[in-house]
């Protein structure tokens, strides 16, 4: 693409550029400008308005001196593009070389802190892998050392994007495909950790420690666990015992009540015997 970017009466943005579309970010391209070029023809020219939403959003670009919820304008043409294979129209060897050259750029993203990008290229790998049938021995071994990989990594990004339920998802699968795996079993145990599900945190840490002693790191998160759960029981032990507490000062008042009654009833009893032994005697006299 050949683009000019200005904001006002001033440009601040003009390259001739080769990008893959997802990837703008890396290039200080605004997202809306990115879908935008989705829509156009082969050397087709167009203007783009962008609201801030779309262009730069709240945090502004201070590279190109931009201010927060700043409106852009892009001249764009396009000058060629090449359009990626959908699933199905890629053979095994072709899905299997994709999967290699999209792990290793998700593993850039991923060190430059880019997890959302890292995840959306460890995705790949798994839509193009998970339902391939008809493999040789071969290639069967490269696409689920492949799909381990992509479900390991993309649990790791989800962990760093707090985003638990589809790290212990991902866990999960990686496990279905290693049992044992170190990482997997590493990783689903971080993910209870971090909602508060100790009892099964411990679990996954206390076969990490079994199958593989040296693991330090699970030997100080199993301590965390230990700890969390004793805390837990501290806190179950109060409650309950508050709540017995306050059942028996309810029942205390309740009776409190109930003995009046039974007493002022037995004084009633007592009046009513005075009355009718006076009526007996007044009869005999």
């Amino acid at each position: 693409v050949q683009f000019e970017g200005r904001y006002g009466d001033r440009v601040f943005d003009r390259r001739e550029l080769r990008f893959e579309i997802g990837e703008g970010d890396n290039y200080d391209l605004p997202h809306g400008l990115e879908k935008a070029i989705q829509k156009m023809e082969k050397s087709e020219e167009s203007v783009f308005y962008l609201k801030p939403n779309y262009g730069f959003g709240s945090a502004g670009k201070e590279k190109f001196q931009i201010p927060p919820d700043a409106e852009l304008q892009y001249e764009v043409k396009l000058k060629s593009f090449e359009k990626a294979k959908e699933s199905w129209e890629m053979n095994t060897d072709e899905k299997l070389e994709q999967s290699c050259i999209v792990k290793e750029r998700g593993t850039q993203y991923f060190k430059e802190g880019k997890y959302k990008r890292a995840a959306l290229q460890y995705k790949k790998i798994v839509s193009w892998l998970e339902h391939e049938s008809g493999l040789s021995d071969e290639e069967d071994t490269k696409a689920k050392s492949l799909r381990l990989a992509a479900h390991l990594n993309l649990a790791m990004c989800h962990l760093k994007l707090k985003e638990y339920s589809q790290a212990l998802e991902n866990c999960n699968k990686a496990l279905e495909l290693d049992s044992n795996n170190e990482k997997g079993l590493f990783r689903r145990g971080e993910a209870h950790l971090a909602v508060n599900d100790f009892e099964l945190a411990r679990g996954d840490f206390q076969k990490v420690i079994q199958l593989y002693p040296s693991n330090k790191a699970a030997k100080v998160q199993l301590v965390t666990c230990q700890q969390k759960i004793r805390e837990q029981h501290e806190k179950e032990k109060k409650m309950y015992a508050n709540m017995f507490q306050r059942l028996a000062d309810k029942d205390l008042k309740s009776a409190a009540p109930l003995q009046t009654s039974h007493t002022e009833d037995a004084e009633m009893k007592d009046e009513q015997n005075g009355v009718e032994d006076k009526s007996e005697v007044d009869t005999e006299a």
